[in-house]
């Protein structure tokens, strides 16, 4: 992995009042604990962090911290970023949570997942679709890989790559669900249109059509007359 560093000190205080005036002073309180240790409230240089959290792909990350000693010499610590706590609205960085880890020990962390190629699937109008963007695994912590990349390049719609599927590091176990699935190519969506369904009274028109009156001849004469008489009377008027 890119190798990441932080750099802090010790600190005195602790509360909400206290870690208010360490961010006013250019800092973000932390702590640091594991391997052993007694855990030690530390503080940690606030711009410098920021700029590495920013590019931070996971908040498990392994990282050198360089502790500035009362004697005054800096120590080196290997360590886990176990947890970074940010405020949602202005995105400060409010918080950290660095474990100590030996060289010689294994540790779990999640592994930021990269999709590689492009899927054949894709182009016959298919969807991408990525259901893991880490996976955890566990190694020792100089075998941890920066990334793990899944090539899509032979997924036709349909198509997916699971957990089991992908080869790791000689060293590195997979602590995640082999079936779990990582990336999959879906079925392009078809929107289903529906036509416009008649008016009640057109459906009745068109399934049952009006048929032609059939009359006598002695109907029709019949109605001649009546016509020609009431024609008569109304010029009488």
């Amino acid at each position: 992995m890119d190798k990441i560093q932080f750099t802090a000190e010790m600190r005195e205080g602790t509360g909400k009042g206290a870690a208010r005036k360490l961010r006013a002073a250019g800092f973000i309180p932390g702590i640091l604990y594991g391997a052993g240790n007694e855990p030690c409230s530390i503080k940690v240089e606030k711009k410098s962090a920021e700029n590495i959290i920013r590019k931070l792909e996971s908040h498990n990350v392994m990282a050198d911290l360089i502790l500035k000693t009362e004697k005054g010499k800096p120590e080196t610590i290997k360590t886990l970023v176990k947890d970074i706590q940010i405020e949602p609205i202005k995105m400060d960085v409010l918080h950290l949570d660095f474990y100590r880890i030996r060289m010689d020990q294994a540790v779990r962390m999640e592994v930021a997942v990269h999709i590689t190629g492009t899927a054949p699937g894709l182009e016959q109008g298919g969807i991408l679709e990525q259901e893991l963007r880490e996976i955890e695994v566990q190694t020792l912590p100089d075998k941890i890989p920066s990334s793990i990349e899944v090539d899509v390049s032979k997924l036709g719609i349909g198509d997916a790559i699971a957990v089991k599927d992908i080869i790791l590091p000689e060293g590195v176990e997979v602590i995640e669900e082999g079936e779990r699935t990582i990336v999959t190519i879906l079925a392009p969506k078809v929107e289903k249109v529906e036509e416009a369904a008649p008016a009640e009274g057109a459906v009745e028109a068109a399934e049952a059509p009006a048929e032609p009156e059939v009359i006598s001849e002695k109907e029709a004469a019949d109605r001649r007359k009546e016509k020609e008489a009431a024609k008569t009377e109304k010029e009488k008027q």
